[in-house]
């Protein structure tokens, strides 16, 4: 989780450092809860979604061969979903949505890495 974490962060910097967009800001938060899937919201207009499929193998915990379930983040398929000039389309309910779950978590459950 680190390691994606912090490539997200460096390309937001490189993209400002670049001059590529005009403003580039990254902060991350944790959440005490499994992740079941990635969600990516862009400018509050975009949304990147997909659910991260589950596998049972077995990992080695303390010598011992343990069965565990796995969530493949890197198997997950994005879907791509945009606001649209119709507020009743599937798109935009779904960007306007992702939005108001996001902040919830993020103003009540999430926490920085440091606390």
């Amino acid at each position: 989780m680190e390691r994606h974490t912090e490539a997200v962060v460096d390309a937001v910097d490189e993209l400002g450092k670049l001059g590529l967009v005009k403003e580039a800001h990254a902060e991350v938060r944790v959440c005490p809860t499994v992740p079941l899937f990635k969600l990516y919201l862009i400018n509050d207009t975009e949304v990147f979604f997909g659910f991260y499929p589950v596998r049972e193998h077995t990992v080695e915990l303390a010598g011992e061969p343990t069965p565990m379930w796995d969530l493949m983040g890197k198997d997950a398929l994005l879907s791509h979903l945009a606001i649209h000039p119709d507020d009743d389309d599937v798109g935009s309910q779904f960007v306007k949505q992702s939005r108001t779950w996001f902040d919830s978590m993020w103003n009540t459950v999430a926490r920085g890495l440091s606390e």
